[in-house]
C-alpha cells in the first residue's frame, strides 16, 4: 500500500501563523494553534496537512482534506481538490461530502437547504457563515457571521494526516480478503463453482422480488425503505473504477452492516476503451469480483442486465462483435459449463430497481403500455425487454426512443411521486464526464461508470438522492502489490 513520510511540520506552522498574524486565540485544538476567523479573511496554502474549523455557537467540527491519490506520499506541494466534511460520521456510514476544486467556492450556512442535514449542521449556523474558497491550490476563509464565528486549527498529528490514507487502504485489505487474495482470474474450477454459488442463490428468489407468473424470481427489485441504494453504472470492464468506488466512503460498511444495497445497471463487461474491443481479459476478472460481491452480501447486491450482457452476435462495438467474443473467450478460458452457467445468471437478473425516491434500469423505460404485473413478467415479454435493455431517448433521427411521457408513465404504474429519480445507464451525453442531468426530461439523468478519469455513484442521503465524483486510480496493482 501507500507509503508516506513523516516530515517536520515547523515551517509550515510558521507560514500558518504569518498567514494568520493578529487572530485571536480560539477553541485549542490538536497542537493548540487555533485562530479565530470572527470578521477575518485569510489565504491558506495547505499542502499536504488537513484542517479543522469550528462553527457556530457549538463549535461544529468539519475537516478540510487534499484529495490525493492512495499512493501519494507526502510531497510539500499544493493539492488541486480539497475535500469538505464531517469527520464524525464520514467514516463511519455513507456520508456526504464537498470537493473544492481550483475556482470553486462553499457557502457553509443554511441557505442551502440540503446542507445542514448533509453536514449536519446545528440550529444556530447562520444562512451565510463562512465561504471558502479554492485559489489555485490555497484555501482562502472569510467569516461572514457577525457573531459565533469560525475557527481554524492545523491537524498535524500523523494519525490525522494518514487517516485518509489507511482508512482507503483498509477498504481495499478488505476488498482483497472477499476476493481471497490478488485480483487475478480465477482457475477454471474455481470460477465454476462460484458461479454455480451465485446462481444458486438467485434461483432461490429474494424478499424483494415478487415471483412472476411462472414462478420464478420476477424482473422487479422493491428496495424497501430504510435501504440506502447504491447506483453504479456501465462499467465497461474498467475494474479500477469499481475498486475506487467500494474503497471511498462507507459503502462496504454499509453493505456488510445490511443498511445498503449495491446496484449495478448492467454493462460491466465489454471494455470500450480504443485498441481494447477485443480483449476479454479484464471482463472475465470483473464478473469474478461481482460474483466474489454477490456471495458476499448476497442479499444486498444486485444486477441489473444490460444489452451487452449477453453473447448476442447484434451486441457490437465499432464493428467488433463483442457477444460473440464473449461467447469465445468463456468457452476457451472456463469451458462450456462455465458459458452455459453464465446464460442461467443472466436469465436470473432483474431489470428494474426502485425504492422510494429512485427508479433504476439500464438504458430506458418501456415506450409500450405496461402494468406493474407486466414489469414483473419481463423475462416473457421480449418486445418490451428488449426496450428497456437497448432503447435511448427519442431524437430526429430515433423516433422509437422514449420521452418524457413514458417516464411519467413508468411513475405511475411503479406508484412514484412526480419527483421520483430515474436513472439509467446505456447511453453516456458526452466522451469526457460520467453523469448528466438530462434536460427535456426533468428528474431523469444518466450514470456512468467507465470514464478513463472520473467515476461517479448515486446513492440516498438524508432522504434524496445525490451524486458523488471521485477521481480513477489504478487500484489492482495497490492490491495485488499488498496481498
Amino acid at each position: 500500500m501507500a507509503k508516506l513520510i513523516s516530515k517536520k511540520h515547523k515551517s509550515w506552522l510558521k507560514r500558518l501563523e504569518d498567514a494568520l498574524t493578529d487572530l485571536e486565540e480560539c477553541k485549542s485544538i490538536d497542537l493548540k494553534q487555533s485562530y479565530d476567523l470572527t470578521g477575518k479573511k485569510i489565504r491558506l496554502p495547505l499542502y499536504d496537512y488537513p484542517v479543522q474549523i469550528n462553527i457556530g455557537k457549538t463549535r461544529k467540527a468539519l475537516h478540510i482534506y487534499p484529495e490525493r491519490p492512495i499512493d501519494h506520499t507526502l510531497s510539500h506541494e499544493s493539492a488541486e481538490n480539497y475535500l469538505v466534511f464531517d469527520p464524525h460520521t464520514y467514516y463511519q456510514q455513507i456520508s456526504a461530502f464537498f470537493r473544492l476544486k481550483s475556482g470553486d467556492e462553499l457557502i457553509l450556512g443554511r441557505e442551502d437547504e440540503a446542507q445542514p442535514c448533509l453536514m449536519n449542521l446545528p440550529d444556530s449556523i447562520g444562512q451565510r457563515h463562512l465561504r471558502i474558497r479554492n485559489e489555485n491550490g490555497a484555501l482562502s476563509f472569510k467569516c461572514l457571521a457577525e457573531r459565533d464565528g469560525s475557527c481554524i486549527a492545523p491537524l498535524t498529528k500523523k494519525k490525522h494526516l494518514l487517516r485518509l490514507v489507511r482508512w482507503r487502504a483498509a477498504k481495499l485489505k478488505r476488498i482483497a480478503s472477499i476476493y481471497g487474495g490478488p485480483l487475478k482470474p480465477l482457475n477454471e474450477k474455481e470460477a465454476l463453482g462460484l458461479i454455480e454459488q451465485v446462481n444458486q442463490i438467485h434461483a432461490k428468489g429474494h424478499a424483494w422480488r415478487k415471483k412472476d407468473d411462472q414462478g420464478a424470481p420476477g424482473a422487479l427489485v422493491r428496495i424497501p425503505d430504510g435501504v440506502q441504494p447504491i447506483l453504479i453504472g456501465d462499467l465497461h470492464a474498467r475494474i479500477d473504477n469499481l475498486l475506487v468506488i467500494l474503497s471511498h466512503n462507507g459503502f462496504l460498511k454499509a453493505l456488510k452492516k445490511g443498511t445498503a444495497c449495491l446496484i449495478f445497471l448492467g454493462d460491466a463487461v465489454h471494455s470500450e476503451q480504443p485498441g481494447q474491443l477485443e480483449r476479454m481479459d479484464e471482463s472475465i476478472l470483473m464478473m469474478d469480483l461481482i460474483f466474489k460481491l454477490m456471495l458476499r452480501f448476497p442479499d444486498r447486491i444486485f444486477y441489473l442486465l444490460g444489452n451487452h450482457d449477453s453473447f448476442c452476435e447484434r451486441i457490437s462495438k465499432q464493428g467488433v462483435p463483442q457477444g460473440l467474443l464473449w461467447e469465445r473467450a468463456l468457452l476457451k478460458v472456463r469451458g462450456k459449463a462455465y458459458r452455459n452457467a453464465m446464460q442461467q445468471f443472466y436469465d436470473q437478473q432483474p431489470l428494474l430497481a426502485y425504492s422510494r425516491r429512485v427508479i433504476a434500469c439500464h438504458a430506458a423505460p418501456p415506450v409500450s403500455q405496461v402494468g406493474y404485473a407486466d414489469l414483473v413478467n419481463l423475462r416473457h415479454q421480449p418486445r418490451v425487454l428488449e426496450q428497456m435493455i437497448c432503447n435511448r431517448i427519442r431524437r430526429p433521427n430515433r423516433p422509437g426512443g422514449y420521452s418524457k411521457k413514458d417516464v411519467k408513465r413508468l411513475r405511475k404504474v411503479l406508484n412514484r411521486d412526480a419527483d421520483t429519480l430515474l436513472v439509467v445507464g446505456h447511453t453516456p451525453m458526452s466522451h469526457d464526464d460520467t453523469f448528466w442531468e438530462v434536460p427535456e426530461i426533468e428528474n431523469h439523468c444518466v450514470l456512468y461508470a467507465g470514464d478513463e478519469s472520473w467515476v461517479a455513484v448515486m446513492t440516498e442521503i438524508c432522504g434524496d438522492m445525490h451524486c458523488f465524483y471521485y477521481p480513477t486510480e489504478r487500484l489492482i496493482a495497490q492490491i495485488n502489490a499488498a496481498t
